[in-house]
């Protein structure tokens, strides 16, 4: 049976019996795209529209759906050409959707860095632990797609495999200290400054390991090195290291508890519907999702919702109507869009993100769902839609507004 080993970290290859393979692909960047996210979803299906929203974010494409059929055909080809077949079938299509086919026998290196992390865990014998941790450092070559590194669907992924191994790095210079182990605790941080030149901790970990074996020259040349980086405190003599380490573990410790209470204290996720808030808060929530839009390229929408009283209305019965409204505004849109009080008949709405494609048919769900309301009969419920785009010249945002009313 082939063995195939797909490599994401610091590089991207795909190997077959261990030879690289299919180097054709670096001559389409959309067909590497497209592998490179699948398998990053680990066999889980993917429709069309997120694809294609994915690949071609921020670009024009009259026809991105047979754009991705043909870079699919594009992609068998070369495989076919290469005569792969242990790869013939590695994307799946099905319903609308596209999948790494799960039933491939393949390890991928991303993957296998969170089941020994997860493995690790559970793991209570120092010794096993200590080999498995060695097993995320020998296998984390690098940050995660560095030629995609800015795309949002690589960067969190990347920031959760890089903590992963960071977790792993210091976890196995602790055992190493505890083993006396002072050579390997050089031979670890000298191959992980490599590969992260601005942690400090790692400068002191070897400072004071060559410390500790009378290599004073050694010592001071890597916080010279640590000096130059500007992530080495300039007061540090590598024969006062330990105190500073020792400070900096702390700290650490400290910062962990810190941010246990953190995470204990957000809001959890699993409650559905828009973020409704007042009308300050939603100028803050705008500016930086508007920074966000101008960094990838996110289609953001903007909506006023206004809710019109016929000439017979009470206050009070009004000031319900509206109170409704929000109510549906919160429960018909999705987390991640924002809505706000804007005056007393009014709510404003930020929608984010592709799924809302024009932004009317989540607003038209709203509207429906006011009209079943029974007092309805004496309010008109109307929005206008806007598009906040950005200049393309200086990158001031600029609103051009494309409204489209809907009246009853």
């Amino acid at each position: 049976m082939a063995t195939i080993e797909i490599k994401m970290l610091g590089d991207f290859q795909i190997r077959v019996n261990g030879k690289p393979v299919l180097a054709q692909l670096a001559q389409s960047r959309k067909a590497t795209s497209l592998v490179w996210y699948l398998v990053l979803q680990r066999g889980e299906r993917v429709p069309h529209k997120i694809l294609t929203d994915t690949l071609w974010a921020g670009e024009r494409s009259t026809n991105p759906d047979m754009a991705l059929r043909a870079i699919l055909h594009r992609f068998r080809n070369m495989i076919e050409a290469e005569g792969l077949d242990e790869l013939q079938n590695c994307i799946l299509t099905s319903r609308g959707c596209y999948q790494w086919n799960p039933h491939l026998d393949c390890s991928v290196d991303v993957f296998e860095i969170n089941d020994l992390s997860e493995k690790a865990r559970g793991e209570d014998d120092p010794e096993r632990r200590g080999r498995i941790y060695e097993q995320i450092v020998n296998l984390y070559e690098g940050r995660l797609l560095p030629q995609s590194a800015s795309e949002p669907w690589v960067e969190g992924v990347s920031v959760r495999l890089h903590g992963q191994y960071r977790t792993a790095m210091l976890s196995l210079l602790e055992l190493c200290k505890k083993w006396g182990e002072s050579s390997r605790i050089i031979t670890l941080c000298t191959r992980a400054l490599e590969l992260d030149p601005y942690e400090e901790r790692l400068y002191l970990e070897e400072i004071v390991a060559l410390e500790s074996l009378g290599r004073h020259n050694e010592a001071q040349d890597v916080a010279r090195r640590g000096n130059a980086m500007g992530c080495l405190h300039h007061a540090i003599d590598p024969g006062r290291a330990g105190s500073a380490y020792r400070q900096m573990r702390q700290a650490d410790r400290n910062m962990e508890s810190e941010v246990s209470k953190l995470v204990a204290a957000l809001p959890d996720t699993e409650d559905t519907g828009a973020c409704l808030c007042d009308f300050e808060t939603f100028k803050e929530v705008y500016r930086v999702q508007r920074g966000v839009q101008v960094r990838y390229s996110l289609p953001v929408f903007l909506a006023i919702l206004t809710v019109a009283p016929g000439q017979n209305a009470e206050p009070a019965e009004t000031a319900a109507m509206v109170e409704h409204l929000g109510e549906l505004i919160h429960t018909s849109l999705r987390q991640c869009d924002v809505a706000a009080r804007y005056t007393d008949t009014q709510y404003v709405v930020m929608l984010c993100g592709s799924a809302a494609e024009t932004g009317s048919s989540p607003l038209e769900r709203i509207k429906a769902a006011f009209y079943r309301i029974p007092a309805h009969g004496r309010y008109l419920l109307s929005y206008s839609l806007y598009v906040p785009e950005v200049k393309p010249d200086s990158g001031r945002a600029r609103r051009r507004r494309k409204t489209t009313k809907k009246e009853k």
